[in-house]
Formats: structure tokens, C-alpha cells, sequence
């Protein structure tokens, strides 16, 4: 019997910008579609880390946002302002709505999503969320169905994407039960305290573990819902327990196909709608080999093979790679009743590439790192993802610039490879009051960060801050204060940090930095800028709250 995993990616024109742009996860953002005389149209919209999240944590009841997708944007800005003040508004990130470039986007994943099963496609929709994968024969390399999709929501999640997963007889009933994980009460669930990411439908029960779940989920357009709650239908169990007299003859065509596809009685096949299909190669043992046997320069030269193989029609296009997978088919162990799951290492670099030797050095320095099987039976190369290099022709004079470039992108694909991707960053000033939030990490070849909070609240110049900025305040013993401006809250002129006693010389400020409601706890500090006799300059705030003394950072 097929088994279907589907991959639900809620809001996704949302969630591509979320990744590309980590800053808009503290605004609102939403994605509108320009309609006839200027009216914006919301497709999408969400608010990644909202302050009532904090209210949550605390046991407050938090505000509820019914922003549905196709309200005027008008509309959505005065839900929100009524939620939590016109101030929210003007946080508010408003992005063009681009279905091709979302559409792109979820192409490369579900080539990622490849790793779990070779048959992938996109659900048959005209803006698509979901992945199916048909793994009918493939949960068993990761220990079973449920295994499989906690491995599949956890691979996102590290990616930054939140994602529902469900296993199911056929596409119409994986994509209902992703869409409701949170109704399902699988035994192989999360726990109830967490929210559940994924459910597992056990094989021909489809009809009675969904009955409950509302007749949308069977993908029915508005007239045909309209229609059965004339009827006093709205649960797929009674749209079950119609005869197919009453279908035929009260409701439309399309309620009967649907349901035919969620039973299995009429197949829905799985049509892969990638755009050019980016190349792959293949080496397979005839016996398992050893990897110790075979050595290090063995493996190389056949992963130099099958990137080679690979390179050849991207670089016909004028393309190169960005994200590589290289999978290691391995052998089940002596006695085990499960067949083992191959070994992934995915390899992504700065810049596309078509340097075969560059390639393969990124493979094994991710081999490096991972734990490798004792034997295998074959190893596979995939493209995941392509852009077009950038090939010019090396000047006499000026090709000093363009061949550095193109050694500091290979210097941090190494680095990458060695201390892993996000270890390698690039730190981007963001419109942010409070110093631990003013800046964020992105990729050195990346875009500058769009910002995401009003422009009359200015970045603050670099030459007032330290050069070293703790993680954390370190709070400070304070020893001494002038007598007569103790309560007003001047700096101290003696305090111990780390052991050590500083003498104050001279203080400069206070420059008073405060956060709004909606970030949460409320951040309310004097900073000063603090010279001592031994010749250390030290920015050190007081947290007007409770008058407690920190050092936040360290001048050069």
C-alpha cells in the first residue's frame, strides 16, 4: 500500500522572507498583491516573535488576530492597531507579493526534501505550501513512519522553517492531517504540552482518524462548502456518510473527486513540477566496500568523478552550484530488521562554483565531521540548488580584485565546512535601541539586511559603541559613589568587576535607551562611557528599574 508524506509549510511567501531575513521575525510582516486602483490585497501574513508571546510565558491571556487572506491591507492594519496600538503599524513590514520567486524557493527545498525519498513533488495548488513525498518503502532507513517525520520537522526546524508533517494512504488525506497535527491524538505525537508537528495515520484508516476534521480539509472551494452546510455538513466524517445519489445530485463534480481521492478509490499521482532538472550521479559497488580499505585519496577521486559529472551540463548553462548533497547508501548491520538509512552530508557554499577540486575539498571536510558507516554500497551526488556563475575574463591589469573576491569566497566555504554554517557570519547594523539587538548575523555574500523598523529611529554610528560588547551585562559590586548625586543616578567613582577594583576618572553621558510595550519586558538604562586612572575606558549602564550597576562593554 503507498504511503504519502506530506510537508505543510504555513504561510510560506512569509517564511522565505523570515529565512532570507532573520531582522523581520520582531515585526509584523505582511505580503500584499497590488489589485485595481491601488488597493493592497494581503496574501500572507505573520508576526514571528509577537509580544504577546511573552504575555503567554507570564499566564496571561493573549490577544487572537483573524487577519484571513484576502482582506485589504487597510483592514489588516486596523485589526492589528486595535490588538496592540497604531505603534504595531508603523513596526509593520509590507513586501510585494512574488509567486514565482515563492514558488522557486520551494522548489529547492523539495530537492532537498529528496533525502528522504527519491519521488518528490509540490501539491497541485496555484500559490503551493506543501511537499509530498511518497515513501512507501523508505521509512524503514529511518526507523519507522514516525521517526521519519520527526526526522523531516527537525531538519527544517534547523533550517528556520516551521513545517507540520503527516504520513498518510494518499496525497488528499497527508495533506488534511498536516494541515490539522494539532486535532490528531497519535500516540507517536509530541507531548500534550507541546504543539504537535506532525501526525501518523495508520494504514486504511484514513476514513475514520479524519472523520472529525472540518470538510475543508478535503481542498473543496467555497461553493461546494456553502453548499453542504446547507445540508448541516462540516466534518469530512459526514461528507463520508452522504450516498453517492446525494453527491451526484446535490453538490457539484468536484465534491466527489475529492473524496475519491482522499478514499484511494481514484489515484492522484505525483507529478514532479520542478523547473530544469538539476543533474545527479551515481557509483555503485558491486560488493560493500570498507571505507577504511578503500582510504581517503579512493574516496576522493570517486566523489571528483561524480562531481565532475555534475558540473559539466550546469557549466554548459552557464550555471554553477550552491547547495550540493552527497548521500553514502550504507549496509545494514549483522542481525538488524531494518534496513539503515544512507548518510546525508549537504555542502552549500557563498558563491556558485564549478571548481570540481573546490567542490569535493567541502565534501570531505564535511566528512570530517559527521560519523561515517563501516561499509557501503554506493555513493550518490545530487545537485540541490544552481545559480548562474559569474565567469570573466582576467584582465592584465585589474584582475587582482575580481581573483581576491573569489579566493575570500572559497576562504569562507572552508570555514563553513570546518565550523559549521552558522559559525561563519557576517555582523549587519539593524535599527534597533537596544544594543544586544542592534545588530544580526548574515552571510558574507549576502544581501545587505532590509530594515525593518521606521526610518526616524536612525542606526547609531559604530564609533559610539565599544568595540567589544558583552553577550550578557555583567553586573557590577559597586564601592563608592559621590555622596551629594548618589540618588540621581551619576556612575560610580569606585566598583569591582571580575575581581578587579577600577577607579573612576571621568564619566561621559548618560544617554538613556529605552524599549517599547510591545518588545516585551520593558528595557529602561543610563549608559555612561566611564575612563579609569589605569587607562581603561569602560561603557557601563544603570538599569533605572532598580538602580543596578552593569558593564555592558569594553572600549579599545
Amino acid at each position: 500500500m503507498p504511503r504519502i508524506m506530506t510537508i505543510w509549510l504555513p504561510r510560506w511567501p512569509v517564511q522565505r522572507r523570515l529565512v532570507e531575513n532573520p531582522a523581520l521575525r520582531k515585526v509584523p510582516v505582511f505580503v500584499c498583491r497590488r489589485e485595481r486602483r491601488g488597493v493592497m490585497t494581503i496574501m500572507s501574513w505573520a508576526w514571528a516573535l509577537p509580544p504577546w508571546m511573552e504575555a503567554a510565558r507570564a499566564g496571561r491571556r493573549s490577544p487572537t488576530l483573524q487577519i484571513p487572506a484576502g482582506m485589504s491591507l487597510a483592514e489588516g492594519m486596523a485589526v492589528l492597531a486595535l490588538a496592540h496600538g497604531s505603534r504595531a503599524c508603523h513596526m509593520a513590514e509590507v513586501d510585494q507579493d512574488d509567486p514565482a520567486v515563492d514558488r522557486a524557493a520551494l522548489e529547492r527545498l523539495a530537492r532537498h526534501s529528496r533525502r528522504f525519498a527519491p519521488i518528490v513533488a509540490l501539491e497541485d495548488a496555484e500559490r503551493p505550501e506543501s511537499i509530498h513525498v511518497d515513501v512507501t518503502g523508505t521509512a524503514g532507513f529511518f526507523g519507522g513512519e514516525a521517526a521519519l517525520a520527526r526526522t523531516a520537522v527537525w531538519t527544517l526546524a534547523a533550517r528556520g522553517i516551521h513545517a507540520r508533517v503527516a504520513i498518510a494512504d494518499t496525497p488528499s488525506a497527508a495533506w488534511a492531517a498536516a494541515r490539522h497535527t494539532e486535532r490528531l491524538g497519535q500516540r507517536h505525537a509530541a507531548p500534550p504540552q507541546r504543539r504537535r508537528r506532525f501526525a501518523i495515520v495508520p494504514p486504511g484508516e484514513q476514513a475514520t482518524a479524519l472523520a472529525a476534521l472540518p470538510a475543508a480539509a478535503l481542498r473543496l472551494d467555497a461553493a461546494v462548502l456553502a453548499a453542504l452546510r446547507e445540508v448541516g455538513v462540516d466534518s469530512i466524517g459526514g461528507v463520508l456518510g452522504l450516498s453517492r445519489k446525494s453527491l451526484a445530485s446535490r453538490f457539484a463534480p468536484a465534491l466527489a473527486l475529492r473524496l475519491a481521492q482522499f478514499t484511494g478509490a481514484r489515484a492522484e499521482p505525483l507529478l514532479p513540477a520542478f523547473g530544469a532538472e538539476l543533474p545527479q550521479a551515481t557509483h555503485a559497488f558491486d560488493v560493500p566496500m570498507s571505507l577504511r580499505e578503500m582510504g581517503e585519496d579512493m574516496v576522493a577521486a570517486i566523489l571528483e568523478r561524480l562531481v565532475g559529472r555534475c558540473v559539466a551540463p550546469l557549466a554548459a548553462r552557464g550555471e554553477g552550484i550552491t547547495s550540493l548533497q552527497v548521500r553514502l547508501e550504507r549496509r545494514a548491520d549483522a542481525g538488524a530488521q531494518e534496513p539503515c538509512p544512507p548518510v546525508v552530508i549537504d555542502v552549500g557554499l557563498y558563491r556558485p562554483s564549478i571548481a570540481v577540486r573546490h567542490v569535493v575539498d567541502l565534501v570531505r571536510l564535511r566528512m570530517s565531521r559527521v560519523r561515517l558507516p563501516r561499509e557501503i554500497e554506493g555513493i550518490a551526488v545530487e545537485v540541490v540548488a544552481a545559480a548562474p556563475a559569474v565567469c570573466r575574463q582576467r584582465t592584465l591589469f585589474s584582475g587582482e580584485s575580481e581573483s581576491a573576491a573569489a579566493e575570500v569566497g572559497m576562504l569562507f566555504d572552508r570555514l563553513a565546512g570546518r565550523l559549521g554554517a552558522k559559525a561563519v557570519f557576517e555582523p549587519r547594523l539593524v535599527r534597533d535601541a537596544q544594543p544586544e539587538h542592534a545588530w544580526v548575523g548574515m552571510p558574507p555574500a549576502g544581501e545587505p539586511p532590509r530594515t525593518a523598523a521606521p526610518s526616524r529611529q536612525p542606526v547609531v554610528p559604530a564609533e559610539r559603541r565599544p568595540a567589544w560588547l558583552l553577550p550578557r551585562p555583567v553586573s557590577l559590586d559597586v564601592l563608592a559613589m559621590v555622596p551629594a548625586v548618589a540618588d540621581a543616578g551619576r556612575p560610580p567613582v569606585r566598583f569591582r568587576c571580575g575581581g578587579e577594583v577600577h577607579d573612576v576618572a571621568s564619566a561621559h553621558g548618560p544617554e538613556r535607551i529605552e524599549t517599547a510595550w510591545w518588545r516585551g519586558p520593558i528595557v529602561r538604562r543610563d549608559y555612561y562611557v566611564v575612563e579609569t586612572h589605569s587607562g581603561g575606558r569602560f561603557w557601563i549602564f544603570r538599569r533605572l528599574k532598580d538602580g543596578a550597576w552593569f558593564l555592558h562593554g569594553v572600549f579599545a
